[in-house]
């Protein structure tokens, strides 16, 4: 292909997409490759939270969603013991206050479309196999139709999610990093309309949660996610399918599930959190979201940090065009805004993780936050806005979990 893209993006889920998007408005010639035909069914738990808000507010897109997706404003946790808490979703500044959950299949669709009618491009089904240099262009292989495909550009925003071939190929990744294991399958004709998202510690194993959210008022997205790692790995079990079986046998699902009906299939999915030591730029290559590892430690929240990622990306690459630069010194800047944004909280998110998700400190922390506001909104920071983590072990939070009221 003689053409020179001006950016190929590897990947329209949201962050490549929302890359594209903001690209494509200051008049990049952007070209979006997927290895999928849209719309296409993405495995996640379907919850976007007020920063993913805040940015597809700014995209133009929120009141698109609104009508498609189902909003709430309180979450409640429930404890291995069976202890519970319900609390609101934190409002701070122009942030909504509130949960939307919006299927992968409708959301993505919307987005990558959005990105289109900014002026991006879009080709599918793309395979990518190899992004190479050449002279002045990086060389983007792949296949479509079972027939090799070639595009060049003069820079890349890799957006592939936990699909890790491609950067092991390109030797990004030296290994494959230690990922979350996910199961999650929908279920319609629920009979009690569920006022609250829910997130159980019950009925799974530590590190990990269940979820229950609600796409309606009868379907609800029911799934799992657990991080086997360290010594208790060999306890536990090897996949999410097998805790997402024991997870809706529990009585508190069976009771939530009850006349309900499975619709699709059970799907299990990996995400990635290793952002804290994960690569993030290549010669003429940014990578947003997941690629970069950018999940949540803690909640295994990525959609939000596509988002902004992408946005990230996007703006850097405007100002490296600008400047006439795409040097690795300037390519390097990308990873420093992304450490002084992340960093800190994924170090942070890494340790609350094993120090939190654990039954003996849950059944306390979540019968503390029940009786104290304060704690109760730190708490719902930390898993929702990702903003005050390094709260969740001060001393000051910590003698108030161990001395606070039963």
């Amino acid at each position: 292909m003689k053409d020179i893209y001006d950016v190929v993006i590897v990947g329209a889920g949201p962050g490549g997409s929302a890359a594209a998007h903001y690209l494509s408005l200051r008049g990049l010639n952007v070209l979006l490759l997927d290895k999928f035909t849209f719309p296409r069914d993405k495995t996640c738990g379907d919850a976007l939270t007020p920063r993913a808000l805040r940015v597809l507010d700014e995209m133009g897109i929120l009141d698109d969603l609104l009508k498609v997706g189902h909003s709430l404003n309180n979450v409640a946790f429930f404890s291995p013991k069976g202890y519970s808490v319900v609390a609101p979703v934190p409002k701070k500044e122009s942030r909504s206050g509130y949960l939307l959950f919006v299927p992968r299949l409708i959301l993505d669709n919307i987005i990558l479309d959005h990105a289109l009618a900014s002026g991006a491009q879009f080709q599918s089904p793309v395979r990518v196999t190899d992004i190479v240099q050449g002279e002045d262009c990086a060389i983007i292989r792949g296949e479509r139709q079972n027939q090799a495909v070639e595009y060049k550009a003069r820079m890349v925003i890799v957006a592939i999610g936990a699909n890790i071939k491609l950067l092991l190929r390109m030797s990004l990744l030296k290994k494959p990093p230690q990922m979350m294991l996910c199961a999650r399958a929908y279920f319609e004709g629920i009979a009690d309309v569920l006022e609250a998202a829910q997130c159980r510690f019950d009925g799974v194993p530590s590190p990990g949660y269940g979820w229950v959210f609600p796409l309606s008022h009868s379907s609800v997205n029911v799934g799992v996610g657990f991080f086997r790692a360290g010594l208790a790995a060999r306890w536990m079990p090897k996949t999410a399918r097998t805790v997402f079986d024991t997870f809706i046998q529990t009585p508190s699902l069976q009771k939530i599930l009850t006349g309900a009906h499975q619709v699709g299939p059970i799907k299990g999915y990996p995400l990635r959190m290793d952002f804290a030591r994960s690569p993030t730029f290549a010669e003429r290559i940014l990578l947003v979201g997941e690629s970069a590892g950018l999940v949540n430690p803690v909640t295994g929240e990525g959609i939000d940090y596509a988002l902004e990622s992408g946005k990230m990306a996007a703006d850097h690459i405007i100002r490296m065009f600008s400047a006439n630069d795409l040097s690795i010194k300037n390519l390097s800047v990308y990873d420093q805004l992304l450490r002084e944004r992340y960093q800190r909280l994924f170090v942070l998110c890494d340790r609350l993780r094993f120090l939190y998700l654990n039954p003996l400190v849950l059944n306390r922390v979540i019968r503390s936050v029940a009786h104290q506001d304060d704690l109760k909104e730190m708490f719902m920071n930390i898993i929702i806005e990702n903003e005050d983590a390094y709260e969740g072990l001060s001393p000051r939070t910590l003698s108030k979990v161990v001395l606070g009221k039963a």
